[in-house]
Parts: structure tokens; C-alpha cells; sequence
């Protein structure tokens, strides 16, 4: 921490403040020293801040990440399932296909035994030929040919049409047994990815967590110098209306009524920036989408979550717009392009907040006005009211 030059000033202050009882000067200097330690400590604040919300971003960006891949595997596993179904159902159609071939062939079979049954004793060894050969005349042999002919090609077609149609769906078999084992890879590298992303969570919660304790650090440090600043200064005017009495006193021709002089205390206000979020219960008279909103404060942040069982960011405000008629996309970076865009400066109640880009925003949550926004923070956090002048969204929607 950068406390070097505050708590030189801030012992100061002290030594200031104890020694006014016992005749010590209080002078301008250390009255001016005190203010500048109260004011480089707001500055060091200030700071602090600002590195706040930008890894509280980078939090929620990996947050609303770890969401977005838990959506896809949830939407990856869906296809995969019917993906199989459908592969089962071509095995099925294959498994019939081939059925029936062997049923034609059969078929087959039998009107050649029962062609050879009629041609009688083989001559070339060729039932056709043979069954021919065996006609009686000439137009015995023209309707023995006409059968034969009809016979060849009725089979022809039989066989050949099974056979098509058992390599088709063999081949529509394969083509959606390769999307399953994309889609199985997809998956995979989805699972990857979210593991990841977890693990760079978790770095980035204790980067926020170490600013968060060491701007809390100085906010409490920034009490007591401006208490110790509060006491230096009242001393320090203590002091001066005692001279200015005693001047007054060397001047005077007759003996005037000495009347004590009351030291003016100059306090000077600390603002202060609560990191805390506030969660205000929802007014009986609260209506509309912020009145909506305000009923599920206290819901638990859940990665992936779009019901009052759990939300996340996206998740949270989809529900809420749903229940009010209005009709969202499920990812954040989706609803940042729906609706016109709005300044910080004019937002209205109702109106989206994003942090982030259009179309490439990572949190969300709805404006309720007084500058402050209902939103699913992140993981271990519940729906809460928070301010933006604590963490500052980046624009706004209009639906």
C-alpha cells in the first residue's frame, strides 16, 4: 500500500491534536499538511477505484464466458442426441433395405425354379434360354420370350431400386454419423474452454479481491485523518481567536469583559464509495419492468441459469423482459443489438445497461434509476441493486 506519505502526515496530525492541551503551537502548515494527506488519500481512492471496475469487467466477462460455453454445451449435447436418434433410425431403414433385398432375391428364386419346372430337361444350362427352347411354336415362343423379358427386367428394376435405395441411406448414415463425432469434438473443446476460463477466473477474483481489501484499507484510513484534520483544525482556530483576544486586550484603554471565544470547527465531508451492494426490498407500488425485476432479488447467481431457481446476467434480464411481454436473445452480446443505443448520461428507467461493445457486450443488467441498475452480478452473489458510479456500465439499450 502507498500509506508512506499519509501516515507521516497522519502522525502529524496526532501530535498536533494531543499537544493542544499543553501549549503547543498549531500552526497553518500542519492544518494544510492534514488536508493534503486527506486529499492525496481520495486521490490513491480514486485510483483504487478505477482499477476496481476494470477487474470487476474483467470478472464479468469471464463469468458471462464460462455461461456462454455452459449454453453451447447444453445446446451441443441436444444435437448430439438427436443425432444418434437419427443415426438409429437409418440403421433401422438400412437394416429393412437390406431385408427386403434379400427378400426379392428369394423372390427371384423362386420364379426360376418355377420357370425350370417348366422348360424342363436343361439343354444349355441357361433357365431362360432353356424355358425358351422348350416353347411349342412360334407363339408359344413369342409370350415365352414376352415372360421372360418381363420377368429380367421387373427384377432388374426390384433389385437395383433396394439396392439404391440401402446405399443412400448408408450414405446419409455416414454423413450424420461424421456430425456426431463433430459435434462430440465440438463438445469436448467447449468443456476445454470452460475449464479454462475458470481457471482464469479464479486469478482474476483474487486480483479484485486484493484491490477490494486495499481500497477498504484506505477508506478506513481516510476516517481518521479526516477526524485527526477535524481536531487540528478547530485547535488551530482555538489558537488564533486566543491571540486576536489578547491583541485586542493591549489595545483597549479600559478594562473590557473578557467573553470566551468559541473555536469554529471547520469539518470537512469525506465522500465515501461503498463497495458494498446494496439490495433494497422491492416497494409495494414498484411496477413495470422494474417492478418485475425487483421480485427476484435475493435469486442466487447460477452459470448458465434462466429461471427463478438461478440466473445469470443475460439469463436474468431475458426472464424479466419475457414476463413483461417483450420478447430478448439469450446471450448478452445478443441483446446488446437490440433496441437503440444510449448514452450513460440519458438513461431512462427500464433501459438496458451493458458493459462492454455492441454485439460484443459480457454483462447486463436493467436501469431502475438514481443511477443505480438491478442486475445477476456473479457466481456466490445474488440479483442486487448496485450503483454506477461503484461499477460503470459502458452504454445503454432502448427497447
Amino acid at each position: 500500500m502507498k500509506f508512506s506519505k499519509v501516515l507521516t502526515v497522519f502522525a502529524a496530525a496526532t501530535m498536533i491534536a494531543a499537544g493542544v492541551g499543553e501549549g503547543q503551537v498549531v500552526s497553518a502548515d500542519d492544518v494544510s499538511d492534514a488536508r493534503a494527506a486527506v486529499s492525496a488519500n481520495q486521490s490513491e481512492s480514486a485510483q483504487l477505484l478505477a482499477k476496481i471496475q476494470v477487474a470487476t469487467g474483467k470478472v464479468d466477462k469471464l463469468n458471462n464466458d464460462v455461461s456462454d460455453k455452459i449454453v453451447a454445451i447444453a445446446s451441443t449435447r441436444t444435437q448430439i442426441t438427436a443425432t444418434s436418434k437419427t443415426i438409429k433410425a437409418y440403421d433401422g431403414k438400412i437394416a429393412q433395405a437390406s431385408s427386403e433385398l434379400t427378400s426379392r432375391k428369394k423372390v427371384l428364386k423362386k420364379q426360376l425354379i418355377s420357370l425350370q419346372k417348366k422348360a424342363g430337361d436343361s439343354v444349355t444350362g441357361n433357365v431362360y434360354f432353356d424355358f425358351l427352347l422348350n416353347s411349342t411354336n412360334l407363339s408359344d415362343l413369342v409370350d415365352r420370350t414376352l415372360t421372360v423379358n418381363k420377368l429380367d427386367q421387373a427384377n432388374k428394376d426390384a433389385m437395383n431400386s433396394v439396392e439404391a435405395a440401402k446405399t443412400k441411406l448408408s450414405d446419409i448414415r455416414k454423413d450424420q454419423q461424421t456430425k456426431k463425432t463433430q459435434l462430440v469434438a465440438k463438445q469436448d473443446k467447449l468443456v476445454q474452454d470452460q475449464k479454462q476460463l475458470v481457471t482464469l477466473k479464479k486469478a482474476a477474483v483474487k486480483s479484485q479481491a486484493a484491490l477490494t481489501k486495499e481500497y477498504n484499507a484506505h477508506k478506513t484510513e481516510l476516517v481518521a485523518l479526516q477526524n485527526k484534520l477535524n481536531s487540528a483544525t478547530a485547535a488551530a482556530a482555538t489558537l488564533k481567536a486566543a491571540k486576536e483576544t489578547e491583541a485586542a486586550k493591549a489595545k483597549m484603554v479600559q478594562t473590557a469583559t473578557n467573553t470566551p471565544v468559541k473555536a469554529a470547527t471547520q469539518t470537512v465531508t469525506v465522500s465515501k464509495k461503498s463497495t458494498a451492494t446494496t439490495t433494497p426490498k422491492a416497494s409495494s407500488n414498484a411496477t413495470g419492468i422494474v417492478g418485475i425485476a425487483e421480485n427476484y432479488l435475493g435469486v442466487p447467481y447460477v452459470y448458465g441459469g434462466s429461471t427463478p431457481a438461478g440466473f445469470d446476467c443475460s439469463g436474468f434480464v431475458q426472464y424479466v423482459e419475457r414476463a413483461a411481454g417483450v420478447s430478448l436473445p439469450r446471450t448478452s452480446m445478443a441483446q446488446s443489438t437490440v433496441g437503440t443505443y444510449v448514452s450513460l448520461s440519458n438513461l431512462q428507467v427500464g433501459d438496458l445497461v451493458f458493459w462492454g461493445g455492441v454485439g460484443s457486450a459480457y454483462h447486463v443488467g436493467i436501469y431502475i434509476g438514481g443511477g443505480r441498475y438491478i442486475h445477476a452480478p456473479a457466481p456466490g452473489q445474488s440479483v442486487s441493486i448496485q450503483s454506477i458510479s461503484y461499477f460503470s456500465p459502458s452504454f445503454g439499450r432502448r427497447l
